[in-house]
């Protein structure tokens, strides 16, 4: 899976150099979001394991291709730190107000379609992105809430590799909603709210607690681009303003 991937991804850039006179833009982007890794079964667990928000981050490079004037594709490498952090509720007797997590990072190929507004008449316009988005599973590793039923007791495990127990690729359906602003003909930036969800599990082994059902990874982010344009529309020149007294 990984091979063809790489493949796919390397024939496509092929593609886009062949025909960049069309419009291709370029650039680095970084990602602050909060991760969640959804479960009906964790949800349900009560006391024992409170949801908390967690806040991590993604960072990489886009590749974008525009077709038509307003339309293009766009496709990119991300290292996507991930996973969810959890507490005990200050009512759970064993252990109460404990914090544990698992962490996972991935390598994220989204293959998307674009849309800007028209950016011939003017240098800033709404920008949506919708596609697949390919996670690549490079790291899991977390702590567990152990609990004795025999003596009433709980303690947290030590950090270990989690990496058995999950799938190594996580498909996912992104959709960005944002703004672009150009600065010049050729740089411009674009900030977008990125929201991804899983479209099958994440884990390898779901079932392994009857009625567990499956996990999978919501992102909401805020991603940061910069980017330079190559054969865009001309830059917009605003008129100056003309400040010198009346004669």
């Amino acid at each position: 899976m990984k091979t063809h991937l790489t493949l796919l991804f390397v024939g496509f850039l092929g593609i886009l150099s062949v025909q960049a006179q069309k419009g291709i833009e370029i650039g680095p982007a970084f990602q602050v979001q909060s991760t969640w890794m959804l479960n009906d079964y964790d949800f349900d667990l009560g006391p024992e394991l409170d949801f908390e928000n967690t806040i991590q981050f993604a960072y990489g490079g886009y590749l974008s291709y525009g077709f038509a004037p307003r339309h293009g594709f766009r496709t990119g490498v991300l290292l996507s730190q991930q996973g969810q952090k959890y507490v005990t509720s200050g009512d759970f007797i064993e252990l109460p107000s404990t914090a544990y997590q698992t962490l996972t990072e991935y390598i994220q190929i989204p293959f998307l379609y674009r849309y800007n507004g028209d950016l011939g008449k003017g240098n800033s316009s709404f920008l949506l992105q919708v596609g697949p988005q390919f996670g690549m599973l490079q790291r899991a590793e977390g702590t567990d809430l152990l609990r004795n039923f025999v003596d009433s007791t709980a303690n947290i495990s030590a950090v270990q590799d989690l990496s058995g127990r999950y799938n190594s690729m996580d498909i996912s359906a992104l959709l960005g909603v944002g703004l672009t602003a150009r600065f010049s003909k050729h740089w411009h930036m674009n900030a977008m709210l990125n929201m991804s969800y899983s479209l099958s599990g994440i884990e390898q082994n779901p079932d392994r607690i009857t009625g567990r059902g499956i996990t999978r990874n919501a992102v909401v982010g805020l991603n940061i681009g910069v980017f330079y344009l190559f054969m865009g529309p001309e830059f917009v020149k605003k008129p100056r303003l003309n400040t010198a007294p009346a004669q």
